[in-house]
């Protein structure tokens, strides 16, 4: 029991005047003698004792009820919180993109944000948490305007953080009482399963907000498949939370013009994908748009391709008159090096290197391939026909490539084209059978791993294959291709095999990129002195985290920005190049936690479905039960008890 003005209770010390003037008013019997007067003396003694009982009984009721009127005025109360605590609720709200599915006709955000507001009341300290921010001590004013404009945010709060977040809270306020409020979809990839909130304690009520359907089709990703001198395949992956045979209408535009139309079936799938074709040699802003009303954000999916640079293209060793013949001026930038006098520097700036003929392969420059190969440049091997082996076989030993075996001098044709290597895509019309055969007059047994053919002999072994994994970029011929030793530069075939591979070779930058995750994203430009990169829309400007080089500039991102669409980078009002944002798509998912089962060993915890009922037993928690009617009551009851004392004790 709490009061409200604990100094009237110094009264108290007033009751002892009562007390004086009681006793102070006790009158001492005189004592008469009489002859045989026994039975007077019987009579005057039971007077004594019922006056004296009388007397105390009424002492008691005055006391009782001058104590009760001396409470009363002291408003006594009572309430789980101290008077020198203060009681703070924290609310966490959760304003991811998954809170923008629907309940009824609403988002569960602004739902959700409307109830609160309701519920909230004059008086109440409230600490506003959210995916984004951190408001404390806000009074109802306060609060009720951050709700209100609280929007949807990127930045997807895991509740290990937010866990953290309120101990720091907690240590820094320990003298408050503190009611901590989580509300949220409680989404599976948050991993709330994996928070230990026991060592915390403070009582925690999670409140989970469930949307009213969880089927929601989404545009998961895109890639692009396939590509040839003048167009390029882009897959796009659409995806489904349940199992459906409905189809969804996919658009593909190019900024605001409509380039392209498709349909996702599913098929009883949860996962379907749609091919387009666009345009190589130019720039590329693709917008891929579903129609789903279940969740907004996942329904566009922002790419950027910019329009090619020439190609690089490094031959270092012997110079051919027929490599200007394929890797034209026009598409492509060719330079020709000798083993002696080798850029390093420009070698990694290369899209294809063909090591042509060259006898002996340095330690330097296999390093340098390697680093090469690692930042996924391509390269051609054609051995010489005075190879030294032992330098061969180091580099193929760091490529895990396989091994060089000896020349062997016989004459064969090439007699076997692969057609269906993406080399040889959209070159023929149909598989020829028929045609002048090529020949070499020795090769090299090579014992090559995860090999694959592309041109054969007629003794069934690669003459030219792709070496490595399925993103190895490495071709090896197996013979020299000197004239004295092969006729396959005048083969028609040479012209659509090197120039698809130099083709291939230039591989575009990331087509998009994740709000939320730690991207580096490289910029091929010099800057001066103090000048510095930003990224630009029609709305903001950023200036992300940057790390110079001599002709490269990495920025770095990750909750910036925070809207999904086009940034152009800018140098100085120069347009650089243009890149796309999106965001996670693992907010499309609504899968949710089970709360019940994970926290039913927790003390601490209540689970909820209803922000009514959890602010009502809070504010019961909170309301302070006055006392002061049931000690005027008592009051007064004492002074009945002492009338009728005085009425019907009869001394």
């Amino acid at each position: 029991m709490q009061f409200k003005h604990p100094e009237i209770l110094y009264g108290l010390l007033l009751l002892i005047i009562p007390i004086i003037i009681h006793l102070f008013h006790f009158q001492k019997f005189t004592k008469v003698a009489f002859t045989n007067v026994k039975f007077l003396k019987r009579i005057e003694l039971q007077s004594r004792k019922s006056s004296k009982l009388k007397k105390w009984l009424i002492l008691c009721t005055r006391l009782f009820a001058f104590a009760s009127i001396i409470f009363a005025f002291a408003q006594p109360y009572i309430a789980q919180i101290t008077k020198n605590q203060k009681q703070n609720t924290i609310i966490y709200i959760d304003n991811s993109m998954s809170m923008s599915a629907k309940v009824g006709s609403y988002e569960l955000l602004k739902n959700v944000s409307q109830k609160i507001i309701e519920n909230l009341k004059e008086g109440d300290n409230i600490s506003l948490l959210t995916n984004d921010n951190f408001f404390k001590n806000l009074d109802l004013k306060s609060v009720k305007s951050k709700i209100l404009n609280l929007d949807y945010t990127s930045k997807d709060l895991d509740f290990e953080t937010i866990s953290l977040t309120l101990k720091q809270e907690l240590l820094k306020n320990r003298n408050n009482l503190h009611k901590i409020i989580l509300v949220s979809d409680f989404q599976e990839n948050k991993n709330i399963g994996k928070i230990d909130f026991s060592n915390t304690s403070s009582k925690i009520t999670l409140v989970k907000i469930s949307p009213t359907t969880v089927s929601n089709t989404a545009v998961d990703s895109m890639c692009i498949s396939d590509k040839s001198n003048d167009q390029i395949s882009i897959n796009v992956f659409v995806k489904n939370t349940i199992k459906t045979t409905d189809n969804v209408s996919i658009s593909l535009l190019n900024d605001l013009e409509l380039v392209g139309k498709g349909t996702a079936s599913f098929n009883e799938s949860l996962r379907s994908e749609v091919v387009f074709k666009i345009p190589f040699q130019q720039s590329f802003n693709g917008k891929i748009i579903i129609d789903d009303a279940q969740l907004p954000f996942d329904n566009t999916l922002f790419f950027s391709i910019s329009k090619p640079p020439k190609i690089k293209v490094l031959s270092i060793g012997k110079s051919n008159s027929f490599l200007p013949k394929i890797f034209t001026p026009q598409e492509f930038d060719l330079q020709y090096q000798t083993a002696n006098q080798i850029d390093y520097n420009q070698l990694k700036e290369q899209h294809l290197v063909i090591l042509n003929e060259l006898d002996i392969i340095s330690n330097g420059l296999i390093t340098s391939l390697k680093e090469f190969e690692n930042n996924g440049g391509s390269l051609v091997i054609i051995p010489a026909i005075d190879s030294d082996i032992s330098t061969y076989n180091l580099f193929l030993k760091t490529l895990n490539g396989g091994f060089m075996g000896k020349l062997i001098p016989t004459e064969l044709n090439i007699t076997t084209i692969h057609f269906e290597h993406p080399i040889f895509k959209d070159v023929f019309e149909k598989k020829i059978q028929n045609f002048e055969y090529p020949n070499i007059h020795q090769y090299f047994e090579l014992k090559l791993n995860n090999v694959t053919p592309i041109l054969s002999l007629e003794n069934e072994l690669p003459f030219f294959s792709k070496i490595g994994n399925s993103n190895s970029t490495i071709y090896v011929f197996n013979s020299p291709l000197d004239l004295k030793f092969s006729n396959f530069y005048n083969s028609p075939i040479v012209v659509p095999l090197l120039y698809n591979i130099g083709i291939n070779s230039y591989k575009f930058p990331k087509l998009y990129y994740t709000i939320g995750n730690d991207n580096i994203i490289a910029v091929d430009v010099s800057l001066k002195k103090d000048q510095i990169l930003k990224l630009q829309n029609e709305i903001e400007e950023i200036i992300p985290l940057q790390q110079v080089y001599k002709n490269t500039v990495e920025l770095s991102t990750s909750d910036i920005p925070a809207t999904s669409g086009f940034y152009n980078i800018m140098s100085n009002n120069e347009l650089l190049k243009t890149i796309a944002f999106n965001y996670d798509s693992n907010e499309s998912l609504l899968k949710y936690s089970n709360l019940t089962e994970l926290f039913k060993e927790s003390k601490n915890i209540t689970i909820s479905n209803s922000l009514e009922e959890t602010f009502t037993e809070l504010n019961k928690q909170q309301e302070m039960n006055s006392l002061f009617r049931w000690f005027l009551t008592v009051a007064i009851l004492f002074l009945l008890l002492e009338i009728i004392i005085l009425k019907f004790f009869k001394t």
